[in-house]
């Protein structure tokens, strides 16, 4: 009898396991088979013979082969197929979102940032910057910026970054220098280009704008607040004043009248409208008002100065005058005494200038004198003329006369001697 066992033992493999790194590939284990049997032999060995690996990556086949072996040396192998597949992604935390106010203040992208890549089988897992994808917005832009996180798997996390791109700074500048003025008519036309400094965070050139004149409705001065704005791409807005005074301090012009003689009086009343070339810078008609008359209180002429004011819309005066003459053309009036007729010299009566009764002037009492007594020469009758001079305050003089007649119309008397007898 010839005892020779030829039949190999039999014996199942461990079941397929698939595991996502190579460190989580089993250990080999014979005793993970556990229904080897053999035809003779009560308990065959089980023995790990090797692992072959197929070269590949993700995934990666482990053929992991056992033998079975009975006690005549019979042998079969069996094969555990380990696929090694990392199909969980890396993890890592996106930088924290930002904010800034310019596009240029936006960070350069930095995959150094992300300082806590990891991954459940690669040790050092790629990081890098995938893209900034912006809303399109303004004020504020929002960029997305994306990261990726690669396994040696190629398996991709994608962590973003939010990056608010607004600018909340108002832009600066400054406002044109202060201005005063003395017309309404000299307030300078609002002009942005005054504004040369202006300037922004964010924007090259912000736009400088006139917003409005606001008076404070007063005169004299009147004071006018310019605003000019200075506005950014993101709308921040920068007012700046500018503070026109309107004062006119330059009093009117206006030349004296020329003088007005007036022959005999009486004075004018005040006539403002003497006054014909009043003139100002600011204001069209200045107004002319009486201030006052003065008399100089000489009788022959007697001169009365009037003033008057010329007042521009600010209140600002001068003082002009208009001298007015008075002169007395006139000549007294009177009559002379009643011509007379005497028969002597010695008849011939003082002069007597009270003789003169009715003397009269437009100017006063006129003054009436003996101015003198002239004969003709003549004798029986001799005239003589007596002259009277009335004259007023001013030295005009009227004479009159009366006309003395000296003659002797009495014949002599006397007695003829006594007769005689002889």
């Amino acid at each position: 009898i010839t005892v020779d066992d030829i039949t190999p033992p039999t014996g199942t493999a461990p079941a397929n396991v698939t595991v996502e790194c190579i460190g989580d590939v089993p250990v080999a284990d014979p005793l993970l088979i556990t229904d080897e049997a053999d035809n003779c032999t009560v308990n065959p060995v089980v023995a790990f013979v090797s692992d072959v690996s197929d070269g590949n990556t993700c995934p990666e086949t482990i053929t992991r082969t056992y033998s079975i072996t009975d006690d005549c040396g019979n042998s079969i192998n069996v094969t555990q197929t380990i696929t090694v597949d990392d199909i969980t992604p890396p993890t890592g935390t996106a930088p924290a979102n930002v904010t800034v106010e310019c596009i240029g203040d936006v960070p350069v992208a930095d995959p150094l940032l992300i300082t806590d890549e990891a991954d459940n089988c690669t040790v050092n897992p790629v990081v890098a910057f995938v893209s900034d994808v912006s809303d399109g917005n303004t004020c504020p832009e929002t960029i997305t910026r994306t990261y990726s996180i690669t396994d040696d798997c190629g398996n991709v996390t994608t962590v973003t970054q939010t990056i608010t791109v607004d600018d909340i700074t108002p832009p600066t500048g400054t406002a044109p220098a202060n201005v005063t003025v003395e017309c309404i008519g000299d307030v300078p036309v609002a002009d942005p280009l005054l504004i040369t400094d202006e300037a922004d965070n964010c924007t090259a050139n912000p736009v400088v704008a006139f917003v409005s004149d606001v008076s404070d409705g007063n005169t004299c001065p009147e004071t006018i607040t310019r605003t000019y704005s200075i506005t950014d791409d993101c709308g921040n807005v920068t007012t700046v004043t500018q503070t026109i005074t309107v004062d006119d301090t330059t009093p009117p012009t206006a030349s004296n009248p020329p003088s007005t003689t007036i022959p005999g009086g009486p004075a004018p009343a005040p006539d403002p409208s003497v006054v014909t070339d009043e003139a100002d810078n600011c204001t069209a008609n200045p107004v002319v008002a009486f201030v006052s008359q003065v008399s100089d209180n000489n009788p022959c002429p007697e001169t009365i100065t009037y003033t008057y004011s010329v007042t521009d819309d600010c209140g600002n005066q001068i003082t002009v005058t208009h001298d007015v003459i008075i002169t007395d053309p006139f000549p007294p009036t009177g009559t002379a005494p009643a011509d007379i007729t005497v028969e002597c010299i010695g008849d011939v009566p003082t002069a007597d200038p009270l003789l003169i009764t009715d003397e009269a002037d437009n100017n006063g009492v006129p003054t009436v004198t003996h101015a003198g007594d002239v004969s003709d020469g003549n004798t029986c009758p001799e005239t003589i003329t007596r002259t009277y001079d009335i004259t007023d305050v001013c030295g005009n003089v009227t004479s009159v006369t009366q006309i003395i007649t000296v003659n002797d119309i009495t014949p002599p008397t006397g007695t003829a001697p006594a007769n005689v007898t002889v």
